[in-house]
């Protein structure tokens, strides 16, 4: 019994100092943990700093490079302003002379338009002098008659006029005029040709063109009457559109329907082949002369 009280004594004065040791070893080793660990702090304190200068560096440079490019851009802009600026003065001046001879060329156009114009005027006045020379100079051309000789008195032969023109000659003449538009005169022209030349082979032709001018100029009596002239003469080249055009000019004129039938109906019996033929029944059917439909012709 004493010697466990002793040995428990014993155990009791050395647990101090083991538990002191323990302690102590406990407490380097948290110390070196905690050096480690400032150490491991440091290293990444230098490692953040290091990647925040570079950062800061990369961002100067971007800085710098930003500042360059607006700079270039800024004189960019100046030299463009610059040059369209000088491009502009350089433009406008030959625009406004542009213009300006654009202004003069509209007011020559005017005047040329202007002076056309007046030609024209003077053309149709020169025309109708033309046209009233040559009556006069056929009214002239036209021997007088002469006085009446008395009873028994030897009649004297009377003075020759102008010579009259040769058939040709007149032919060819009305033919240059009628082409050329100068139908009063080719009208006159032509009558003279008749006058002078009433058995000729181109005579029916004369008094057809003669009813055509008229018929053109919607002066339908005096074209009927014309058309006439060449119907009473024999069977001619001109007698089929004589009596074709003498129907329409009569159809074209109030109260001689029934006339213009009459001739349309004479012309289809007499010139089957005609180029007319088909307006001719057309004509026919709106008088009321024909049925609206008719059958082919075997």
């Amino acid at each position: 019994m004493n010697r466990l009280l002793l040995f428990g004594l014993v155990a009791l004065n050395f647990c101090p100092a083991a538990l002191l040791a323990q302690k102590k070893e406990d407490l380097q080793s948290i110390q070196r943990d905690v050096a480690q660990l400032q150490e491991q702090v440091k290293e990444l304190q230098r490692s953040q700093d290091e990647k925040i200068g570079a950062l800061q560096a990369m961002l100067q440079q971007s800085v710098d490079a930003s500042n360059k490019v607006t700079a270039g851009l800024a004189s960019l802009q100046r030299d463009i302003e610059g040059k369209l600026n000088d491009q502009q003065g350089r433009l406008v001046a030959p625009v406004a002379t542009l213009g300006t001879k654009l202004d003069q060329m509209s007011d020559d156009f005017r005047s040329v338009s202007t002076n056309v114009a007046d030609l024209v005027r003077r053309m149709s006045a020169l025309d109708t002098k033309l046209a009233d020379i040559s009556s006069a100079i056929r009214t002239l051309s036209t021997p007088p008659a002469g006085p009446p000789s008395a009873p028994g008195a030897t009649q004297s032969q009377a003075p020759a006029g102008p010579p009259v023109p040769s058939a040709d000659m007149l032919w060819q003449n009305a033919r240059s005029d009628y082409s050329g538009g100068k139908y009063d005169i080719a009208i006159q022209e032509y009558s003279d040709y008749l006058r002078y030349y009433p058995d000729t082979e181109n005579a029916p032709a004369a008094a057809y063109y003669i009813g055509y001018i008229y018929y053109n100029n919607m002066q339908y009596d005096d074209a009927v009457k014309a058309f006439d002239k060449v119907l009473a003469m024999p069977e001619n080249q001109k007698s089929a559109e004589a009596l074709y055009y003498k129907a329409v000019s009569l159809m074209k004129q109030d109260g001689h329907k029934t006339e213009a039938g009459v001739a349309f109906k004479e012309f289809v019996k007499k010139y089957p082949h005609s180029e007319h033929l088909a307006m001719a029944h057309t004509f026919l059917r709106s008088l009321g002369l024909e049925p609206r439909t008719t059958k082919k012709r075997e």
